[in-house]
């Protein structure tokens, strides 16, 4: 059994007062450091939110910077390629339309020629049938010359003719 004497009274007494002390100048300002730790770590952790939804956004933002330009390039290459694509139509209608000028000029070239050639033709034609004439004239044949004369004059004509071609 426990017996109350003044020592055990005393170390109550003792207990109490440092109790009372140590809550009056230890446990407020503890309580008090605590406190304020939690308020700075809840706050802190509310500057990480804050900070992670900025760069959250900020990421989306970036993100959707890149897709526009993306789609920007895009649109950029495609404009190019369909000019490329105009450019080489053009520059294919140009050249078509130069063939058919070379083609007609040619076509026409060479039907000058023809007519030329059918002129000089019928110049060789006329002076030869002058020549037959001619001779005909100069001589009194009989029809086995005249025939003769013809076939000669026929001959020379068919040689004029190869030797133009």
């Amino acid at each position: 059994m426990v017996s109350i004497n003044g020592t055990l009274l005393f170390q109550f007494i003792n207990f109490f007062v440092l109790v009372a002390i140590l809550a009056k100048f230890a446990y407020k300002p503890l309580l008090k450091v605590l406190e304020d730790r939690r308020n700075k770590i809840a706050s802190d952790l509310d500057n990480a939110a804050k900070a992670r939804e900025t760069a959250e956004k900020m990421k989306a933002d970036y993100e959707a910077q890149i897709r526009d330009a993306r789609a920007e390039a895009q649109a950029i290459v495609d404009k190019a390629v369909k000019q490329a694509d105009k450019e080489a139509q053009a520059q294919l209608e140009a050249i078509r339309a130069q063939i058919a000028r070379e083609k007609q000029i040619a076509q026409t070239e060479i039907a000058n020629e023809r007519e030329a050639a059918i002129r000089e033709m019928r110049n060789e034609v006329v002076t030869l049938s002058m020549a037959v004439a001619e001779k005909l004239l100069q001589k009194n044949m009989d029809p086995d010359m005249n025939a003769k004369l013809v076939a000669d004059c026929i001959d020379q004509l068919q040689t004029h003719r190869v030797k133009g071609n």
